[in-house]
């Protein structure tokens, strides 16, 4: 690719981005003709429906309590079933915890959707950017985020590519605010893409009048007198999520797999991913030190109670007491005293 081409190529997706997340304008007639309403980030549309095994499974083998999804799922949650050592829950339940809630970047409470969850994927067919969409809301809907059924402004953007590294750099140089709370030399690193499905997270703060969009370079909100229980009016929200699919890095997994993974991510901030944990999550998908016979095929138990408890505890508390809440929430859907 000559120099020329590949400049026009990286205009195109610049335009592109910013056209999708309502940062710009109409597009002047010679942009508008070349070719960017079909495949904002590289040539991914052709292959994306051959990157899924989209077939109907058959029946399960006895006992081993997991549903594949299908087409015909999209609305209907379906969770994979576990095994737990009791003596280790409480332990176990903690770590699951601590690794799925990043502290938000003003205090050490956990950042969560306040209005509805608005799902948008680029660069792939009709049909699957239906599912997917359709189960990130059915998602939503199970665990007590969030949801709405009119026409909603979008704050989750989901792209596919074949070539997430060039939109991630356009991103970085063209639109940073969308990497989430960062200082200016830590955007080219927090641009790195470095797993075949990954997320930046805008969080902001709210003081129950006024939210704002957490940035190192503003000051923060000021809010009601705090205690040791609570944050006064203070607490964490999500904000926008970027999405960004590797189609290379996904042949030949479950649609709804990948759709459950985006599901997880579109609702709460991992602190961190790519660990195996005692507690199985759908988020364990692409972990390395996973048994492929260890990774769910959907989202899990540990994932819908977690979420559960995430959506259901008191925004205002410590994080240290909302922490608790949802380990208390997981422990009763299990079962535990």
């Amino acid at each position: 690719m000559g120099y020329g081409q590949g400049d026009k190529r990286r205009n195109t997706i610049a335009f592109a981005v910013a056209l999708v997340l309502g940062l710009a304008a109409q597009p002047p007639l010679a942009l508008a003709q070349s070719g960017v309403g079909s495949s904002p980030a590289g040539n991914a549309s052709a292959p994306v429906a051959d990157a899924f095994d989209t077939s109907v499974p058959g029946a399960n083998a006895p006992g081993d309590g997991v549903r594949e999804n299908d087409a015909d799922t999209a609305e209907t949650v379906v969770v994979t079933g576990m095994r737990l050592k009791t003596e280790r829950l409480q332990e176990i339940i903690g770590d699951f915890v601590r690794d799925h809630g990043k502290r938000a970047p003003y205090s050490d409470q956990i950042a969560r959707w306040d209005r509805a969850v608005c799902p948008q994927v680029q660069n792939v067919p009709a049909d699957i950017n239906a599912f997917i969409t359709t189960r990130i809301r059915a998602i939503a809907q199970a665990v007590g985020a969030p949801t709405s059924r009119a026409s909603c402004k979008t704050n989750v953007n989901i792209f596919f590519t074949d070539q997430p590294q060039v939109l991630m750099d356009t991103v970085a140089d063209k639109y940073p605010r969308l990497l989430g709370y960062h200082f200016v030399h830590q955007a080219k690193a927090l641009s790195q893409v470095t797993r075949p499905i990954q997320a930046w997270y805008v969080t902001s703060t709210s003081n129950g009048i006024l939210t704002a969009i957490d940035d190192p370079y503003q000051m923060s909100l000021g809010g009601g007198l705090g205690s040791r229980l609570s944050t006064g009016d203070l607490r964490p929200v999500l904000t926008h999520v970027l999405m960004v699919v590797n189609t290379d890095r996904i042949l030949g997994l479950k649609l709804g797999a990948v759709a459950d993974y985006l599901g997880v991510l579109a609702l709460a901030q991992p602190k961190a991913l790519g660990q195996c944990g005692d507690l199985p999550s759908i988020l364990d998908l692409f972990a390395a030190n996973c048994a492929n016979d260890q990774k769910p095929a959907s989202l899990s138990a540990a994932d819908k109670a977690y979420l559960e408890g995430l959506y259901s505890m008191d925004p205002w508390e410590t994080g240290l007491l909302q922490r608790s809440s949802i380990s208390l929430h997981m422990r009763q859907s299990f079962g535990a005293p």
